[in-house]
């Protein structure tokens, strides 16, 4: 029983610690802002080469083009979904597709039985 609430003390003083440090207007985000301003220059530098680095691979290129590929499809198919479903439902709606398409299946199925 001791040792439960021991561990509960000690849970209890560390989430205290860190809700009094970490956060907006916390003294680990002033600290933390005023180092990064202290070395601005090194980490834009840093931060600099490694996004050129990047931008230079021919990898990231080509899984950029993938990922916009990708996007680009999907939004093409959702916009267009829609439309094919408005002219699919046409195409049933007609008399004659209905026919053709009965008469298409019916030929599937003759051929698919007469073939050993």
């Amino acid at each position: 029983m001791e040792k439960e609430i021991l561990n509960q003390v000690n849970k209890a003083i560390g989430e205290a610690i860190v809700t009094e440090l970490v956060g907006y207007n916390k003294p680990l985000s002033k600290l933390t802002a005023r180092v990064i301003e202290a070395n601005e220059e090194k980490l834009f530098g840093i931060i600099n080469t490694e996004m050129q680095s990047m931008l230079n691979s021919d990898d990231f290129e080509l899984q950029l083009r993938l990922a916009l590929n990708a996007k680009l499809a999907k939004t093409l198919i959702s916009r267009m979904g829609g439309e094919l479903e408005k002219r699919v439902n046409e195409l049933k709606a007609d008399p004659t597709t209905r026919a053709k398409v009965t008469v298409a299946i019916d030929r599937i199925l003759s051929n698919q039985t007469s073939t050993p």
